[in-house]
């Protein structure tokens, strides 16, 4: 990067700067199949390179006067180019500077981003560690984990526990919670206690290190332990000390341990692994002043058991999961415990966590032997805790599903979308491929977020699962279903979805998605299937050549439910123009819509011209995102010809108001725009009425017709209207809106405009936009037989004009 002149250094500069150009041009020669990713980590540092070049001829002094200016603009531009693209390769889940390194690659460097939390390095487990290391010199840490304000206020002293107590052991524990808010981990390691005891050694936490030659846990020569954490996607190594906080009198400041029958012995100090294993594991998430109540997240961490939570508010099944339970319960498959809310009956604690240490049924009764992490052993029933507890949090034994497929990747920070100005989330698509001897039978992913410090929160995240098949099969989709009846999002360390299988073989997409995330952050997702399945999990890191984002929101006017309301006419449409990327080449494409998580979503392409659509038939549809999904819907668009049509977002209810991003991509030239509703830019007027006995006139034949309702329209001047008649609540009810001149006396005249046939769509009938001239004008409401319902008519004009209801 030397040059003598300017005209040396404009040339370097501009050499560099078309070198970037050329570099991210080349994209759009690549195949749909190919991920961009790579070209575009090649063009940042070019970009960057440029720019270097220009900021040092604009510090050389060497360029002329009217020059400056001109060289400022195509620095900034370079540096803008530069940065757009970094944007882009974050969005794709990719990182600067990482040119080629390939999906194996950015896996093992988000590993080993994972290996700092809290300050601790957690390395990844490399093996069960020699005997040596904790035979070298006496090791004590520097700084302990921090303690609980309960805990200060007696003065700690960090002690070893006597060496006498590794010696006290037995296979039936009481655990004693000390002055710490830990519930949730001493009920998880409760729980696991006793179901050690009952089912044999396969749930046992053996990972606390040095170990005898039985595999069980031994007091260290040298004071130093270390404990083995299922953290951050993999199993990680965790070194401290054998110093346990006690009052100045030796009295336990943590939770304890005790053979059944020896609580009450001398020392009370029960032996030293249970209280070590827990220090290890306070050391990496914080201290001992760690707030929680789900154990499943500690239980996975300490054993690897699949976490899953259920919560008893929210539609649970208290039969069907019960059978479940109780049945993998008695064959030690799964380990069980519960958390409360902010509202307890009598004799719970509020935000607080229990073990289940025992299912029972009496007859027709059914029981819980519930733990306590206070040391406390109750018995409640099934029906009562379905009532007054909050969540069910289970933890399956792994060879229940014993083929396996994991991958890890980052959300990337949230950036802001340069055409919309609105924040986009990007969130890594997976797809998901199954072979198997039976299509009935359940698919288990589990989606686990990494935590770098307890002083960032957890995001609220949720893994949406499509059959890509399914849904290219189901494209004439239209009846109105929701996915789930709540937000699949959670703020928890782990979200798991069984998924039924409806066939042997078949593609998931997988879109692990998050929430208004504030920091790049790391997931590993895990894939889960019993034996006789084969899966594959790939990461889609391809994205089509052409693509537009759009964001919109529904509001009190634009939210108008699924379509099976007659308000679904509201809901936002766009027109959608695609040109022909290639002679003779068809277009495919790919839909996906992010909205907020609290309302459930649909997308549909329509064979609508880019026309305003009123109402959707079977041979309309040529794409649709499936049943209303909460957060997330998705949709694969099959081979198109260029052309225009027409697309409508929608969320489930009417009013069901709130933001969204809607992202389509495609193998040509799209452009979408927003189709105005129906009446913008005119004066609205809105009649409510209803049809009785003697304004139910029915058709023209019927002979009483001239009894319908009757709104009078006064133009002052000639104009347009548009109107449209509809139910206020679905109903098969054929309709007719007729126009006519006012005639003498108030009669009807002459016939203008009618909407033709009786019809029952469920969005009404519509006259259609019509020409007037000056005068006064009646619209007729009618139904075919003459029903006695409600009824609505809109009417807009595109002159100021006087409505009235006059019979």
């Amino acid at each position: 990067m030397s040059f003598k002149t300017y005209e040396q250094g404009l040339k370097q500069a501009t050499d560099q700067a078309n070198k970037a150009i050329q570099i991210e041009s080349s994209l759009s020669s690549l195949s749909p199949l190919v991920s961009p990713v790579p070209t575009l980590q090649k063009a940042f540092p070019a970009y960057i390179s440029a720019a270097e070049i220009y900021s040092h001829l604009i510090a050389s002094n060497l360029v002329p006067d009217h020059d400056i200016t001109n060289i400022k603009r195509k620095w900034r531009l370079v540096l803008e180019r530069a940065e757009k693209i970094k944007s882009r390769i974050e969005s794709l889940g990719g990182q600067v500077g990482k040119v080629e390194i390939g999906d194996e690659g950015e896996e093992a460097a988000i590993l080993r981003r994972g290996s700092k939390v809290n300050g601790i390095d957690v390395p990844l487990w490399n093996g069960e560690p020699g005997s040596r290391e904790f035979e070298d010199e006496r090791y004590t840490e520097i700084r302990q984990p921090e303690l609980a304000d309960e805990q200060i206020r007696h003065n700690p002293i960090w002690r070893e526990v006597p060496a006498e107590n590794w010696d006290n052991q037995g296979d039936n524990w009481i655990l004693k919670q000390g002055p710490v808010s830990d519930c949730s981990v001493v009920a998880a390691i409760g729980v696991n206690l006793e179901h050690d005891r009952q089912f044999g050694s396969s749930s046992k936490i053996d990972n606390l290190y040095p170990q005898d030659e039985f595999g069980k846990a031994k007091r260290s020569n040298n004071g130093k332990h270390v404990l083995k954490l299922l953290l951050n996607g993999a199993w990680r190594k965790v070194v401290f000390d054998a110093l346990l906080p006690h009052t100045a009198d030796m009295q336990p400041l943590y939770t304890t341990c005790h053979p059944l029958g020896t609580l009450d012995s001398p020392s009370g100090l029960g032996v030293p692994w249970v209280p070590l294993a827990l220090k290890g594991y306070f050391k990496v998430f914080g201290g001992y002043s760690l707030k929680g109540s789900n154990p499943a997240p500690d239980i996975y961490a300490y054993t690897g058991w699949i976490p899953e939570r259920k919560s008893f508010k929210d539609g649970f099944q208290r039969e069907k999961e019960w059978k479940r339970i109780y049945e993998s319960w008695r064959k030690g498959e799964v380990m069980l415990s519960l958390g409360t809310g902010e509202h307890v009956s009598d004799g719970l604690v509020k935000l607080h966590a229990y073990g289940i240490v025992a299912l029972r049924e009496e007859g027709n009764e059914r029981f819980v032997d519930v733990f306590d992490p206070g040391s406390t052993l109750f018995t409640m029933s099934w029906d009562s805790i379905c009532s007054n507890i909050q969540a069910l949090h289970m933890n399956w034994k792994p060879n229940l599903m014993p083929n396996a497929a994991t991958r890890h990747w980052t959300w990337a920070k949230p950036n802001t979308n340069y055409n919309t100005g609105s924040v986009v989330t990007a969130n890594p698509q997976y797809r998901l491929s199954i072979a198997s001897t039976s299509g009935d039978q359940e698919i288990w992913i589990l989606l686990s977020q990494h935590i770098t410090s307890k002083d960032r929160p957890l995001d609220d995240i949720a893994l949406h699962v499509f059959e890509e098949h399914g849904h290219n099969a189901t494209k004439k989709l239209i009846r109105p279903e929701r996915a789930d009846q709540t937000s699949p999002y959670a703020n928890d360390m782990h979200v798991l979805v069984r998924y039924s299988l409806r066939r042997s073989t078949a593609s998931l997409l997988v879109i692990s998605a998050r929430d208004r995330g504030n920091y790049q952050t790391g997931f590993t997702l895990n894939a889960y299937a019993s034996t006789g399945t084969s899966i594959s999990l790939e990461r889609i890191s391809q994205r089509l050549p052409f693509s537009q984002v759009v964001s919109g929101s529904l509001n009190s006017r634009t939210a108008g439910g699924h379509p099976g309301h007659s308000s679904h006419i509201l809901n936002p449409q766009y027109r959608v123009t695609f040109q022909q990327p290639s002679k003779g080449a068809k277009i495919v494409g790919r839909i996906t819509l992010q909205g907020e998580k609290e309302r459930a979503w649909n997308v549909k392409l329509l064979w609508g011209k880019g026309e305003l659509v009123s109402d959707i038939g079977e041979d309309m549809v040529i794409a649709d995102t499936g049943s209303y999904s909460h957060g997330i819907a998705y949709s694969e668009v099959p081979q198109l010809e260029a052309g225009t049509y027409t697309l409508i977002v929608s969320s489930f209810e009417p009013n069901d108001t709130g933001s969204y991003t809607l992202s389509f991509e495609s193998t040509g030239p799209i452009g979408i725009t927003p189709i105005p509703a129906e009446g913008a830019g005119m004066y609205s007027r809105i009649v409510n009425g209803a049809w009785n006995e003697n304004t139910a006139g029915g058709r023209p034949s019927s002979g009483r017709y001239t009894n319908n309702p009757k709104i009078e329209v006064i133009l002052p001047t000639a104009g347009t209207i548009l109107s449209r008649l509809f139910l206020p609540t679905t109903s098969a009810v054929p309709l007719n809106l007729t126009i006519f001149q006012r005639g003498t006396g108030g009669e009807l005249g002459e016939q203008v405009s009618t909407t033709g046939p009786y019809n029952d769509t469920i969005s009404g009938v519509s006259t259609g936009k019509i020409k007037l001239n000056k005068g006064i004008y009646i619209l007729v409401p009618s139904s075919f037989e003459g029903v006695r319902t409600k009824w609505i008519v809109k009417i807009w004009s595109d002159i100021p004009i006087t409505v009235d209801h006059v019979s």
